[in-house]
């Protein structure tokens, strides 16, 4: 079987998926890309033996930010229309495009390949009460009435016309209008478990030696911005450090803006610096580490004895899943997609996302009595082996795939 995978990143979503696809049963795999992430960044093994491709013509991502709004549709698309010209010039033939169609737009390829298309359905924003507009305690920017409609008119357009979807949680799926449910089935992407599993590890953190009486906290973002409370978390730490004088907080993640309006709402700020200036926390009790590598951050989730995880209604982090398989008790905001793999007091805890009382008089219940709660932890690496992790994915979806090639596309 040979798989073209296409995205805007790589390795992003599919380079792990890739390479185990092409470790476990031999499948050949390209890699459509325009750039390469930095978080995580492609190991060793996925440069060497999966075939790389840079998207070539496509405009310069490092220019996103100055696109105005309307124009989100038209540029999308020519990142499609690149795609579509690389794939011709190469001379590529695959048994099934994967594509995150709502990033590059796998739909033209239907004129040039005589191949089923699968679209990874990431998300489908809404217009309110979700998302980019939950924040309300935040100043309203004018662009979130339209962008919205923007961002998903790609999505939309490729949707209609690949022949099957799929996307990671069952909360994804509903996002999308319910017309295109049939089309979307559900298969989460897979944790590597071997890498984010519980073990010892020195009780280290930014160069510094945590003595063995401290309690850690983690938080892991991409970024540190509103959609992921990172300044609700610095409210909580706060009240924590009121009560606790022996805990340290580890925060993974960099200044940078994902998602949302951060960057139009503080002026010039970054959002880390804003929230820093107003929750008013001793900077030597919290160790910023920036963005790490996986290695590393599964090492820092191990020392955790809480670790933090807030989101607004939205898709869930990498973060989330890691911690659990490396056997962290997780405190969440109460979310649906949260509580979608989270259950209360079972696998982990939740509170409400912006009650800083409830979640700090929560976090301080797990601090008094590690010993208390670790069933919990233990519990949350047991739901990841058991339903997220690559040895069960993997193999679904490779399933998934084949069942795919096998039916006519809807398109020809």
């Amino acid at each position: 079987m040979h798989v073209l995978f296409v995205h805007r990143a790589f390795p992003a979503q599919f380079g792990q998926l890739a390479l185990e696809l092409t470790r476990r049963y031999g499948w050949r795999c390209t890699c459509l890309f325009q750039h390469l992430s930095r978080c995580p960044s492609p190991t060793p093994e996925m440069l060497q033996r999966l075939e790389l491709i840079p998207i070539e013509g496509a405009p310069d991502p490092r220019t996103d930010a100055e696109v105005p709004w309307p124009q989100n549709f038209g540029r999308t698309l020519e990142i499609g229309r690149a795609a579509f010209e690389t794939v011709r010039t190469c001379g590529l033939s695959p048994d099934l495009v994967v594509g995150h169609g709502g990033l590059v737009p796998t739909l033209f390829l239907r004129e040039l390949l005589d191949c089923p298309l699968v679209d990874y359905c990431e998300y489908y924003f809404a217009l309110s009460h979700r998302d980019l507009t939950y924040r309300l305690d935040l100043p309203a920017i004018e662009a979130e009435l339209f962008y919205p409609r923007c961002i998903n008119a790609p999505i939309l357009l490729n949707l209609s016309a690949v022949d099957q979807g799929y996307t990671p949680t069952a909360w994804q799926r509903q996002s999308f209008p319910e017309r295109f449910h049939p089309k979307i089935e559900v298969h989460f992407d897979g944790i590597d478990t071997e890498l984010y599993r519980p073990r010892f590890v020195p009780r280290r953190l930014a160069g510094r030696t945590v003595p063995a009486g401290t309690r850690i906290v983690t938080f892991a973002a991409r970024g540190l911005e509103s959609m992921r409370g990172f300044d609700v978390f610095l409210n909580v730490a706060r009240r924590i450090l009121c009560e606790r004088s022996d805990v340290v907080f580890a925060v993974v993640g960099d200044d940078g803006v994902y998602y949302g309006w951060d960057k139009l709402r503080m002026a010039g700020a970054s959002f880390k610096e804003w929230a820093l200036t107003r929750a008013e926390v001793d900077p030597a009790r919290i160790l910023f580490l920036g963005q790490i590598e996986p290695a590393q951050l599964a090492e820092v989730l191990c020392l955790s004895d809480l670790h933090v995880y807030l989101t607004v209604p939205f898709v869930l982090s990498w973060s989330l899943f890691d911690a659990l398989a490396c056997g962290c008790v997780v405190l969440a905001a109460d979310v649906p997609p949260a509580r979608e793999v989270l259950t209360p007091g079972k696998t982990g805890l939740l509170a409400p996302p912006f009650d800083v009382d409830a979640l700090a008089e929560t976090a301080i219940r797990v601090l008094d009595d590690p010993a208390e709660f670790r069933p919990l932890g233990d519990a949350g690496r047991d739901l990841i082996t058991r339903s997220y992790a690559l040895e069960t994915c993997v193999p679904n979806l490779k399933d998934f795939f084949e069942r795919a090639t096998q039916r006519s596309p809807a398109g020809r």
